[in-house]
């Protein structure tokens, strides 16, 4: 049965992936702090939230998990790989015969071993490497299905405090190992290099979130609604704290924008605590829409999210494209007019290319996995 809050939670994701490529690509140029946070800080709960839905999805589909079953594992990566595998090959491939059309001749090699390294580590656009992370919580599923078994067997409230102690120990050293690579392998330094793109690690808190969420779901949205207070206020300040510690860098430290969103981002201990502070408040706030029947927009959003998600880049780098050959400088106002543009534009070429694929069943399972 389909969870309308866990499909349209995909949708605010949506607008949070949007909020952050419009922020690195436009949202520096007018110098305003109160922008470039909401567009490169509090997006960032976004990509986290995404591992959340996964988590909510595998566990929802693994009918043996609670009754001690094993898993036919191959059945499942094969599953797996055609509907995430496959589109995530194909818009990689899409977008590097892009860049090949578009950018200088001899910038994108097809060399089979350089084309490997691209797909391995998410490079053929800036934001596949979320399908790569997605790839590998997949492939090591029954890891983190026993660990959620014997999770959901013992304790809850225990395994999800140690799971949070680990998240933020594991993010922080990750982003700041203070290590000398110098001397490594090419090999060991990229995958050293690009540790980001590919460790399912960082998200592991929020991925066994969601699979505890599938398994107590009631019990889940009745705790939600008996602390309604709390979880708002827990929402609102976990976005003070965030916003908060990235104003005190930028006023009195004397931090760059672009320092603050390297700082400040969805694996920061401010981030961590944001992230589920938010996904807590979207579960609860999504419940009163879907009461008062009023999640029209959200639904259609959500119900293109995936297509949006792999073509908005395309369309960002026309726009972009655009206002560089024009000479348009970028103002508060035109950045925000540009993400909203986004989201009208990648909508509608989502719906789209939904009409073309349903007369051509190939082009949907090559692009969609469906």
């Amino acid at each position: 049965m389909r969870n309308n809050i866990i499909d349209n939670i995909r949708g605010l994701c949506m607008l949070g992936v949007i909020g952050i490529h419009i922020g690195g690509s436009l949202g520096l140029a007018p110098n305003n702090f109160t922008l470039y946070c909401f567009l490169e800080v509090l997006s960032r709960y976004s990509v986290p939230a995404f591992f959340f839905i996964s988590g909510y999805g595998l566990v929802c589909t693994d009918k043996t998990l609670l009754t001690g079953g094993s898993l036919n594992y191959l059945d499942f990566l094969k599953k797996r790989l055609r509907g995430a595998g496959l589109p995530y090959l194909s818009w990689s491939l899409f977008y590097l015969a892009y860049f090949t059309m578009v950018l200088p001749k001899g910038m994108i090699s097809w060399q089979p071993l350089h084309i490997a390294f691209v797909l391995f580590f998410g490079l053929g656009c800036y934001h596949l490497y979320f399908m790569v992370i997605l790839l590998w919580f997949y492939a090591s599923y029954p890891l983190w299905r026993t660990l959620l078994r014997w999770i959901n067997e013992h304790s809850i409230a225990l395994g999800l405090a140690l799971l949070f102690i680990f998240q933020l120990a594991f993010n922080w050293w990750t982003t700041h190992p203070g290590l000398d690579t110098s001397t490594w392998s090419l090999l060991a330094k990229n995958f050293f290099s690009y540790r980001l793109n590919y460790l399912p690690l960082h998200y592991l808190l929020i991925f066994m979130s969601g699979g505890l969420a599938a398994l107590h779901w009631q019990k889940f949205m009745d705790l939600l609604r008996k602390h309604s207070v709390g979880v708002v206020l827990l929402y609102l300040a976990s976005i003070a704290y965030t916003a908060g510690s990235a104003y005190y860098s930028y006023t009195y430290e004397k931090y760059s924008l672009l320092d603050i969103a390297n700082t400040y981002h969805q694996l920061s201990p401010q981030g961590l605590v944001y992230t589920i502070a938010s996904i807590l408040f979207f579960c609860w706030a999504l419940d009163k829409l879907e009461q008062a029947k009023r999640t029209k927009y959200i639904d259609i959003l959500s119900k293109y999210s995936m297509l949006i998600y792999f073509i908005h880049p395309l369309i960002l780098e026309w726009m972009t494209s655009l206002y560089t050959k024009f000479g348009i400088v970028m103002t508060v106002k035109k950045v925000t007019f540009s993400y909203f543009f986004l989201v009208g534009a990648a909508l509608a070429t989502s719906i789209l290319l939904t009409k073309l694929f349903r007369h051509s069943p190939i082009l949907s399972r090559i692009f969609t996995g469906k």
